[in-house]
């Protein structure tokens, strides 16, 4: 099966975009949050967060035309103006994927970590198992604020604390399903996902639990609640990224994603500065 890199890469950005301007306007303001599109690059920067190279990213540089029209070169001199640590993610399978990684190559950009996009089809496929016992999924609404979710997901992905208020205002977003997960025994939120729904292409993300709850099966009844509900929605392709989470979980999300019919669709290689740019520019 193969699979529309460009579409996807559409969702993915909105889901990133949408993390950061659906944050309150004084919350904005107070992390010098600033985007800017370039042609099909995409540039955003935390100025009060210059050391967190995964908030500042630059997206869409295996877009075509990104190289040949000077897109991502704009895009990396608006982000060198405010001096912070930023990846340029790039596509595998994008049109102009190897153009921008020569570009980048050719610069003294050094590759980092990566990560992989895992991709099935939406409805009619059957997500496969039994709910998970004694784990309880609620799906957040307007009634709810995002203050349990945004919590989870800040504390066990590792980020900093202003990384809370991203997430706050998530659950009430267009095309946005929030969900938290009570974990046995004791019966605490102890999980998180979320979904968002574009255009019939549903991508899932910010899975997160926090120690406690680890092993009880809360991400795998998470998983499927979502899968149901995108299903019910005609969405008719699933995916997720894996490779960009906290730590020590991605085992288990890649184990869980490939048991619901997941495969790997493409890699995404993602390129920093030298080291000797990054001192020199300080940060």
């Amino acid at each position: 099966m193969t699979w529309d890199t460009a579409m996807l890469e559409r969702v993915a950005q909105r889901f990133r975009h949408d993390m950061w301007s659906s944050a309150a306007p004084i919350a904005r303001l107070e992390q010098g949050i600033e985007s800017e599109r370039f042609g099909p690059v995409l540039a955003t920067a935390f100025t009060e967060q210059p050391l967190a190279p995964a908030l500042n990213r630059i997206e869409g540089a295996e877009e075509p035309g990104a190289v040949a029209g000077g897109h991502l070169g704009a895009a990396v001199e608006w982000m060198r103006a405010r001096e912070v640590e930023y990846r340029v993610p790039v596509v595998e399978g994008g049109a102009g994927a190897a153009e921008a990684e020569e570009w980048l190559g050719e610069r003294g950009y050094e590759r980092d970590a990566g990560w992989s996009r895992l991709v099935r089809e939406g409805a009619p496929v059957e997500p496969p198992g039994e709910e998970e016992a004694e784990v309880e999924v609620f799906a957040l609404g307007e009634e709810v604020d995002g203050e349990g979710f945004s919590s989870i997901v800040r504390e066990a992905l590792g980020l900093p604390a202003m990384a809370e208020m991203l997430f706050f205002s998530l659950p009430v977003q267009p095309g946005w399903r929030c969900y938290t997960a009570t974990v046995p025994p004791a019966g605490r939120l102890l999980a998180a996902g979320a979904m968002l729904i574009d255009g019939g292409v549903a991508q899932l993300g910010l899975d997160a639990t926090l120690e406690p709850g680890r092993g009880c099966g809360a991400n795998r009844a998470l998983l499927r609640r979502r899968l149901l509900d995108a299903a019910e929605a005609g969405c008719h392709t699933v995916f997720a990224e894996l490779g960009e989470c906290g730590p020590g979980g991605h085992a288990a999300l890649r184990r869980n994603l490939r048991a619901a019919g997941f495969a790997e669709a493409c890699e995404c290689h993602v390129w920093r500065r030298p080291a000797l740019a990054r001192v020199s520019a300080g940060g």
